[in-house]
């Protein structure tokens, strides 16, 4: 069945959405190309990705939120309890000092890596869901969130069960793969291949015009290169000191689409929000114009997030508190508890502040009313 081809309607215009919501798949490859074609410092690199990217992103959110008068006034209840997600790492600390093992805390980080991970993969949903919305094409919705959880989960958990570094997080024989884990690490890839080609079949025949048909077919595509074949090279890094250190190179090119994707998003919703409204206090200032919009969320990520990063001790380079104890806790896993905290409330404060459905303030800000 096939329909004739409108003309595309884009979130904010052709060319903010390629710059921003497409982008950052570019620079991805960029980076990659910079390492392993230029020789480029890994660390240096990681560097780059966490200060200009990936910190900014995380003040972005705070642009909208925490800075917003009139979010204190309407929402105080969700700004108060999204900060429990503090709490959490010293749960599993205390846990570590109870037990007397090390296993609590390590468990806590592997759900928040794999938190993270999914952070993004529901952000790509939701650029998908946009784009839907703003084309009036619902027809799909179903194979596209089909097509975009198995397109970039299916090459994560290939790589789970097949990297080394990964194998040893989660305690699986290292250099030996059973029979079993062999057939599902090439199911996973014919699964991930015969998604792809399905969705592209079934696009070209609907010959509907929305940009989100490129947009999920770049996204499933970056992340099975980046899972199936650049994983492979690390650890990248020659002098890792642990898992952090491990997967550098995948930090950049995985989360860096995400970043720059959110930064843009914020903008645009920041524009409409705040340019004529009143009540809004330093958010209203935060967001005059893009210039100062960027310079606050560089200004977080160079005073908080460079410090929050420190911390933790398990970053190259810049390791704070590594050789302090307080009693049976390192100071660095406070500053673990630290870092993922704010992530966590990222993630958290993400799934209230984005629902479209019931928010009537929000669809006019993103230009869906």
């Amino acid at each position: 069945m096939s329909s004739i081809a409108a003309s595309p309607r884009w979130l904010v215009s052709k060319g903010f959405d390629l710059t921003w919501f497409f982008g950052g798949a570019a620079l991805s490859l960029l980076f990659l190309a910079l390492y392993f074609g230029v020789g480029a410092p890994i660390v240096a690199l990681w560097w780059i990705w966490l200060l200009a990217f990936d910190g900014p992103h995380i003040g972005a959110a705070f642009t909208r939120t925490y800075l917003d008068a009139n979010e204190w006034r309407t929402r105080p209840q969700l700004l108060l309890v999204s900060l429990l997600t503090f709490v959490v790492g010293p749960i599993f600390l205390a846990a570590n000092v109870v037990t007397r093992s090390e296993d609590p805390f390590l468990l806590f980080l592997g759900f928040a890596t794999f938190y993270g991970y999914y952070h993004v993969v529901r952000q790509h949903y939701g650029f998908v869901a946009l784009y839907n919305a703003v084309n009036r094409d619902v027809a799909s919705m179903r194979i596209d969130r089909w097509t975009l959880y198995i397109g970039c989960w299916a090459p994560y958990v290939y790589f789970l069960i097949t990297h080394p570094k990964a194998r040893q997080l989660l305690r699986l024989p290292i250099g030996h793969r059973t029979p079993v884990e062999q057939f599902v690490a090439f199911a996973l890839l014919a699964v991930w291949i015969v998604a792809i080609a399905g969705y592209s079949v079934y696009s070209i025949r609907r010959n509907v015009a929305n940009p989100k048909v490129p947009y999920l077919v770049l996204t499933v595509l970056l992340y099975g290169i980046i899972y199936f074949a650049i994983a492979r090279f690390e650890p990248v890094y020659g002098a890792s000191q642990g898992p952090d250190q491990d997967f550098l190179l995948l930090s950049i090119v995985i989360v860096i689409f995400h970043n720059v994707q959110y930064v843009g998003l914020v903008w645009f919703h920041n524009r409409n929000r705040y340019g004529e409204s009143e009540g809004h206090g330093l958010a209203h200032f935060v967001n005059r114009s893009p210039l100062i919009y960027l310079a606050a969320c560089a200004v977080f990520s160079a005073a908080i997030y460079f410090t929050f990063a420190c911390s933790t001790g398990v970053f190259p380079i810049c390791q704070w508190f590594t050789a302090n104890r307080l009693g049976a806790i390192r100071w660095n896993q406070i500053g673990l508890c630290l870092w993922w905290g704010l992530a966590f409330n990222h993630y958290y404060l993400d799934q209230k502040i984005w629902r479209i459905r019931g928010d009537p303030a929000l669809k006019k800000n993103l230009g869906l009313a």
